[in-house]
This record gives structure tokens, C-alpha cells and sequence, in this order.
């Protein structure tokens, strides 16, 4: 669900190199190698931090504003309201969450990994349900999935209010735990819209 964050592969890294050339080149006991390994790797970890903490700044919260127009232009591409009207609901609340974001910046990493995995998710749900309609033989799972979308995304902009919401009462949600419930009660994962083999 999250990617490896790079400070832990460059730990890796670092801690491995540490460790072959400890114990196969200096020989020292396997016990004392291990320990010296583990606290290089802790070690790289908050040496590599910078590498993953995101910044509350002008250029990822227009990243974000980005996305969520994405989100907009191809729900304005259907013919569905409910589906546009849903869309605008969740523009409005990444912005009512950018705003609360601001107030409380230190919940960026939190809130930008929301954003990465819903407003990209909901891009490609409305970019495969597109891709669908413009189909001249649409076969029987096809229209299930034309038939579900509204659905979709209207869990999606669940979230987005259930984060709204405890944003202003200064709580957060457990992301994971969040995404697990979105894809268990929709069925529906970024696995089932990928939209090419390439970001759209």
C-alpha cells in the first residue's frame, strides 16, 4: 500500500556494506558485527530522513490542487451528475483539508499520503470509467463497473469528509487502516483501475 520510503533502502545499503566489511574483511565476531550492523542501519535511517519528509510548501500543495482538478476534468467528461457533483465535494474538501493543513503543518506526511493514494485513486477510477463509455461493445463487467462507480467514489469522498472533519477537531486518521476499510467495503483497489502502463 505505502512505498519503501528511500531512507530505509539507503540504510540498507549502508548497514549492508557495513556488515560484509566488518565481518568477512575485519573478522570480527558474528555477535559484535550484528550489533554494530544494527545501529549503523538505525543510524542511516535518521541520516536519510531528509530524503522522505515531505514539506508543507507552495509546490506540493499546488501538486495536490493539481491532482484534485484532474479529478474534476474527467469527472466533467461524464455525463453522470451524480458522479460531477461528487467530484466537486471532494475538490472542496482537499481544499477545506489544505486549509486545516496549514494550521497544523506537522500532519503534512499524514495528510499527503491521503491524498496520494485517494485523489490518484479516484483519478483512475473516472479515467477507466471513461475509457468504458467510449467503447462501441461494452461486455457484462463493463457495465458493473459503470454501475458501481458512483459508488466508488462516493466512499471516496467519505474519506475525504471523515478527514475533513477530524482535521478541525485537530485529530487524524489511521491512513492504513482507512484504505483497507475503503478497499474492503468497495472492492476496489488501485490494482483493479490501473489506467496503462505508464501514469496518466
Amino acid at each position: 500500500m505505502k512505498h519503501i520510503q528511500k531512507r530505509y533502502i539507503y540504510a540498507a545499503f549502508l548497514a549492508s556494506a557495513f556488515f560484509l566489511i566488518t565481518y568477512l574483511l575485519i573478522k570480527l565476531p558474528i555477535f559484535v558485527a550484528i550489533i554494530l550492523t544494527a545501529a549503523i542501519y538505525y543510524g542511516g535511517v535518521l541520516l536519510f530522513k531528509k530524503e522522505d519528509v515531505r514539506e508543507f510548501n507552495s509546490e506540493n500543495i499546488n501538486n495536490y490542487y493539481y491532482l484534485a482538478s484532474k479529478v474534476q476534468n474527467e469527472s466533467n467528461r461524464t455525463d453522470n451528475k451524480e458522479i460531477i457533483k461528487t467530484c466537486e465535494e471532494i475538490g472542496k474538501n482537499t481544499d477545506s483539508i489544505l486549509v486545516s493543513l496549514s494550521q497544523r503543518p506537522r500532519k503534512v506526511e499524514q495528510i499527503f499520503s491521503f491524498f496520494d493514494y485517494y485523489l490518484d485513486i479516484a483519478y483512475k477510477i473516472l479515467y477507466k470509467y471513461n475509457s468504458i463509455k467510449g467503447k462501441q461493445d461494452v461486455n457484462s463487467k463493463d457495465k458493473k463497473y459503470l454501475e458501481n462507480t458512483p459508488g466508488y467514489l462516493q466512499k471516496i469522498l467519505e474519506a475525504f469528509e471523515k478527514q475533513s472533519k477530524n482535521m478541525q477537531e485537530a485529530k487524524m486518521l489511521d491512513i492504513d487502516t482507512e484504505i483497507k476499510i475503503f478497499e474492503k467495503t468497495s472492492g476496489i483497489n488501485k490494482d483493479n483501475v490501473k489506467v496503462g502502463d505508464k501514469n496518466e
